[in-house]
């Protein structure tokens, strides 16, 4: 039998009884080995870039916080595609943070285009410190966090939103109002939670509300913020113009625009007492409807009171229909005009002490 090499490629004629030895060229295993040790390094790569993805977030968000003059400190807990996880946040000066996270959870996923987007947030233990100015709420370090302004009316986020024992400070220039939050949902409609609202002092215009808390539902449907629920004041005083109103309450249902430039609501408030210089009502109930921007808000109401006073003259049962009109720069009640509306009211049944 004879033997006859050969290389590959070689296609002369194989005779009856020859062997035939292929001899391959060595480039294409030098080529295969080439791939597969790219391939290895590749795989051990990603295996250090995965396991030390912690520590370079970390470098990352440093020199980020850095750059836009942030104080911060925080723990990663977890870094991944899919879901990001910190705890232990505080943001601002550590003596007065404008941030403070327990914990929080953010998760992003593929769009088709290839970029990421937020889709849920799970936030706990947050207290976040803002500043109402000139229209506008800062909320101090992040402020440089944010976007610049765009000049568009707010919009409500699209991301879904699961928050609990968080809440907020804010200062305005009518007094300290205080927020907290829960509940769970889609930002821009099917949100559902609970607010509890409280202020020790709010002195919109010449008229001061002491002592106001609230504790309402909160929704959002089709991008429009809904309240619920009871508002409570200890009192509502008009010094300048005399007038006073003793522990008033209002159950409100109020919507809102999606930007928080327009309200539009109804209502029911019962007042014990409520004094305009030597005129007073007791014991009244009645129906408040609203709506406008939140710089001005037009509205009628509707009263009923068991006792009525005028100077001298008393009467058991009156009731009041009127016109409501709120500047909130210039907030100021017009006793003359509810005088003379109570007069109208009282016509025919007076008692004359």
């Amino acid at each position: 039998m004879d033997e006859r090499p050969t290389v590959e490629g070689d296609e002369s004629p194989v005779r009856p009884g020859e062997t035939v030895l292929v001899r391959r060229r060595r480039w294409g295993r030098v080529a295969a080995l080439g791939a597969l040790a790219v391939l290895i390094l590749l795989v051990l790569l990603i295996a250090v870039i995965w396991i030390e993805r912690r520590p370079i977030a970390t470098e990352f968000l440093k020199r980020e916080f850095e750059r836009r003059g942030v104080t911060a400190s925080y723990h990663l807990d977890r870094v991944g595609f899919r879901t990001q996880q910190v705890s232990n946040l505080v943001i601002g000066d550590p003596k007065r943070p404008d941030l403070v996270a327990r914990y929080a959870q953010i998760q992003m996923r593929l769009k088709w285009n290839g970029s990421f987007e937020v889709y849920r947030i799970v936030a706990r233990g947050v207290r976040l410190r803002g500043r109402l100015v000139g229209g506008k709420v800062s909320w101090g370090q992040i402020d440089r966090l944010l976007p610049p302004p765009s000049g568009k009316p707010f919009q409500l986020p699209t991301f879904v939103l699961d928050i609990a024992d968080s809440s907020v400070a804010l200062a305005t220039p009518f007094g300290q109002l205080g927020v907290a939050l829960q509940g769970t949902g889609n930002l821009s409609g099917g949100f559902k939670g609970r607010a509890a609202v409280a202020s020790p002092r709010l002195v919109p215009g010449r008229c001061a509300a002491i002592n106001l808390h609230a504790n309402v539902a909160v929704s959002v449907v089709a991008r429009r913020p809904r309240l619920m629920g009871p508002v409570a004041l200890d009192r509502f005083t008009c010094p300048r113009s005399r007038f006073d109103i003793a522990a008033p309450r209002f159950d409100a249902d109020t919507t809102f625009n999606e930007s928080f430039t327009s309200v539009d609501g109804s209502g029911r408030m019962a007042i014990p007492t409520l004094v305009a210089g030597a005129n007073g009502l007791a014991n009244f109930v009645g129906e408040l409807t609203y709506k406008g921007s939140l710089r001005e808000v037009d509205g009628r109401v509707k009263l009923s009171a068991q006792r009525s006073r005028m100077a001298t003259i008393f009467a058991d049962r009156t009731r009041l229909n009127g016109y409501v009109a709120t500047i909130m720069e210039k907030a100021e009640f017009n006793r003359d005009r509810f005088t003379a509306e109570v007069r109208r009211a009282m016509s025919g049944r007076v008692a004359v002490i």
